[in-house]
């Protein structure tokens, strides 16, 4: 029962994959926010860690101011303006945010904060005004967030709660920072994975609808491509069997060998999709053996010129490569030939010239096959050597193939460690580049 259910569930999600993707994508932003409120509770837990360390600093500052008799005098005259000489005031207002500012220092570093950048003030507390500050334009409130009473000896002189000092933090973001960095990267290296996962998943849904398309297409293709030769099979062998006795033995040899045609048509057929799935094993066997690629061509265009000829075209060659040996497998060098040959006479509706040219390059052979046929548009030049790919030209079957034949060819050339580009412009033609690298015997 409960094996029934999930393969329904199963199910129902592979034919709406648009449902997976927006579970996923709610369950990602839940986990992002939850993310998000627990990152910013642990920021105001260390807001006030430091807020309550800071405390401690201005409580012991203030002993410190308290205790020192000598400090405390000079702070009295400066916040009296009992100091009239411009140059003795400047003095002792910088003698004593000197000393105030080496406690602070040595206060911060006993408690590991000595990363901090800040300034130290002394100001009225119901005036906007500054009496001494360590910055050089100073504003009285940005020192009213962390700050203390100055000690009793400058409360008696001058008033209950008239000044005070504080303290003006310029990157106290370092001391959130350093509590939780740890944290931080910890979550930034999960939702990494998460996130990459999330799309992750999106692409290979998307690839595996356009792969489940293609399969689709390619055995609608493949019944195409197999039923033909199957069906002219069996009109034949039906004529052969019911006029057997009437056929003189030229008429008999003629159906017999139409009959052998097809059958070759459908082992062709049946070889070429054998041949891909070889390829594509683990061990792909290969018969490597030193081979002159010029043979193969001219051997390989030598069969196509008769039926380029009889459409009213023309295979040309500019063989100028003088090094032409590679280490290559017969066979599958000639079928990267003949898939290309054959391609290039299928998709030129019109204007039917081949042109074969080879060239060496370094230490390699370029082999090019150009023609000017349909072309290929941009979108689809990466995609034509995928398996099962055909390109768009109207209807399914207006050119026969599987859509394995450009797959094919890639697999013998990267066997081969080699390469393949392809050029191609919509109603110019294209030009296919294979380039082998050299045997020297």
């Amino acid at each position: 029962m409960i094996n029934r259910w999930i393969n329904k569930w199963i199910d129902f999600l592979r034919d709406h994959t648009y449902i997976i993707t927006l579970l996923i994508s709610v369950s990602l932003i839940g986990l992002l926010f939850v993310q998000f409120s627990l990152v910013s509770l642990e920021i105001d837990l260390q807001q006030r860690a430091f807020d309550k360390e800071i405390d401690e600093v201005l409580h012991d500052m203030h002993n410190y101011i308290e205790d020192d008799s000598l400090l405390s005098g000079q702070l009295i005259r400066l916040m009296a303006n009992a100091i009239p000489d411009t140059v003795e005031r400047g003095e002792i207002a910088d003698s004593v945010i000197s000393e105030v500012k080496k406690f602070t220092d040595s206060l911060l570093l006993a408690n590991n904060m000595s990363y901090l950048d800040y300034d130290v003030g002394f100001y009225q507390r119901y005036e906007d005004t500054i009496v001494i500050s360590s910055q050089v334009f100073p504003h009285q409130p940005d020192y009213q967030r962390y700050s203390a009473r100055a000690g009793w000896r400058i409360k008696e002189a001058l008033g209950k709660g008239m000044f005070r000092f504080g303290l003006l933090f310029h990157n106290k973001f370092l001391f959130v920072i350093f509590q939780v960095y740890s944290i931080l990267i910890i979550i930034a290296f999960f939702l990494l994975i998460l996130v990459g996962s999330f799309f992750s998943t999106l692409l290979l849904l998307k690839r595996q609808k356009q792969l489940a398309q293609l399969k689709n297409d390619f055995i609608n293709n493949l019944t195409h491509e197999l039923k033909t030769p199957i069906f002219a099979s069996s009109v034949i062998f039906k004529i052969i069997n019911e006029k057997m006795g009437q056929f003189s033995n030229d008429e008999l040899s003629y159906h017999l060998k139409l009959l052998e045609k097809e059958n070759n048509q459908l082992k062709n057929k049946v070889d070429k999709v054998l041949e891909l799935t070889v390829l594509e094993s683990e061990t792909p066997k290969l018969d490597l053996r030193a081979l002159d690629v010029h043979e193969v061509v001219h051997q390989k265009s030598s069969m196509y010129q008769v039926l380029v000829e009889e459409k009213g075209g023309r295979i040309s060659y500019d063989l100028q490569a003088k090094h032409t040996t590679i280490m290559g497998d017969t066979m599958h060098i000639g079928n990267i030939l003949d898939n290309l040959l054959d391609n290039a006479i299928k998709y030129s509706d019109k204007q039917l010239d081949v042109r074969i040219s080879t060239v060496n390059v370094d230490d390699t052979l370029v082999l090019k096959i150009s023609d000017r046929g349909m072309g290929i548009g941009n979108n689809e030049l990466n995609a034509v050597f995928e398996k099962f790919y055909r390109v768009s030209h109207g209807n399914l079957h207006q050119t026969k193939g599987f859509g394995l034949g450009l797959s094919y060819v890639k697999s013998v050339v990267d066997l081969h460690n080699g390469k393949i580009t392809l050029e191609s412009r919509p109603g110019a033609g294209s030009i296919f580049m294979i380039t082998l690298p050299l045997h020297h015997q």
